[in-house]
């Protein structure tokens, strides 16, 4: 909870002193502004995880400041203060961008409570990364657990060969590998024309290309075989 930043904008200062005390005893870190044009200020220069607006603030309003914050960043959740219980205030709120709505008074452990199932909904909602399981270039993807490879997050379908082959030059970034020593990593026990590595070579490049890979980088080294040159 140490990196997660909360802004409260009220013009009541014993509000936000009162419901920062707590919310620093959670190990939120705690911003706050006295007026609306001062929220969106801090609100650019801190970048919160989430903001608590009152609504009936000096110099902008809480919810035009929402409407705001909520356009330029759609990931910074919004819970709005309010002494006003109508329902037009409520929708106009939800309308511009507020995750939540409580009315004044409250008791700050519930909108405490509030806030922490408003962060734990955003982080079950958040796209979760993937184990790095492969090896990447540019906009190319070689994932090696699924023997996958993806341009711009596309799947280019290779065969089995093509992937081995540009499984063995990847990991061996810089390094010229000889014709023979692809083909023993490819195809085991090889006993053909070194002219099947170049076809290979040919029809990888010919994929990735399509697949919109840039600047491909399987070099032809003069004499010896291919390297990937990155």
């Amino acid at each position: 909870m140490e990196n997660i930043k909360i802004l409260i904008a009220d013009d009541d200062p014993d509000l936000i002193e009162g419901l920062g005390w707590y919310l620093e005893n959670e190990n939120y870190k705690v911003i706050s502004a006295a007026d609306g044009e001062e929220a969106l200020a801090r609100f650019r220069s801190e970048k919160p995880t989430l903001a608590i607006l009152d609504v009936m603030m000096p110099k902008k309003d809480g919810i035009e400041v929402c409407g705001t914050m909520a356009a330029e960043d759609p990931d910074c959740l919004i819970m709005m203060l309010s002494a006003r219980d109508g329902e037009i205030d409520k929708v106009r709120a939800l309308k511009g961008g507020a995750d939540d709505y409580v009315t004044k008074p409250f008791k700050i452990a519930e909108l405490v409570a509030r806030i922490g199932a408003l962060l734990r909904r955003r982080s079950r909602s958040a796209p979760q990364a993937e184990p790095e399981t492969g090896l990447r270039y540019q906009n190319l993807v070689l994932n090696k657990e699924e023997r996958m490879v993806r341009v711009e997050g596309k799947e280019v379908e290779l065969t089995a060969m093509e992937f081995d082959m540009l499984l063995a030059l990847m990991e061996r970034p810089g390094k010229p590998m000889a014709r023979g020593d692809l083909a023993e990593i490819v195809w085991g026990n090889f006993y053909g024309d070194f002219r099947q590595v170049d076809n290979l070579i040919f029809r990888l490049r010919e994929k990735l290309s399509a697949a919109g890979c840039e600047n491909f980088p399987i070099a032809t080294v003069r004499g010896i075989g291919y390297a990937f040159r990155p």
